[in-house]
């Protein structure tokens, strides 16, 4: 057996030895990659899994006929764990860029921020909710005559 490797999210064991003709470091990165692609969302975080959400919401409203949708986030924590959620703007007055430089970060045990979101979704202006008690979030999406979707509000 050349390692032993244990996912703390899904409590899956992987044991890994060494095929002929394989190395053991070989073998290694792959018990790696596979233990990884088992634990799900082993290296996601709260930013990050409200990007998707906010990702998702943007791809539904622009296939449908609305011009508003709400979508609902929960920390990845779950629970009543109190988080925070902070969204800057796409575009900072005075600065010459057509380029989105949003940034968002989401509190809690799996903190995290991203810009990811910047590809499908623009922010007119800084928003923030602080959940002290935890629960669900929701985010007001709004899709122009175009196809542009900002997020307008955090309640």
């Amino acid at each position: 057996m050349i390692g032993r490797w244990r996912c703390a999210v899904g409590q899956t064991t992987l044991k890994v030895g060494s095929p002929a003709g394989i190395g053991r470091a070989t073998a290694r990165s792959a018990a790696a990659a596979l233990l990884l692609a088992g634990c799900g969302n082993l290296l996601e975080d709260n930013g990050t899994h409200l990007a998707y959400v906010l990702e998702k919401g943007a791809a539904t409203l622009r296939a449908s006929a609305g011009s508003e949708l709400v979508v609902r986030y929960e920390t990845l924590d779950g629970g009543h764990d109190p988080y925070y959620i902070e969204i800057t703007p796409s575009f900072v007055e005075g600065r010459a860029s057509n380029i989105p430089g949003s940034y968002l970060v989401v509190s809690g045990r799996t903190r995290g921020g991203t810009s990811y979101h910047n590809r499908f979704i623009l922010v007119p202006h800084r928003l923030y909710m602080e959940k002290s008690q935890g629960g669900p979030t929701e985010l007001v999406l709004r899709k122009d005559r175009g196809d542009t979707v900002s997020v307008i509000e955090l309640r």
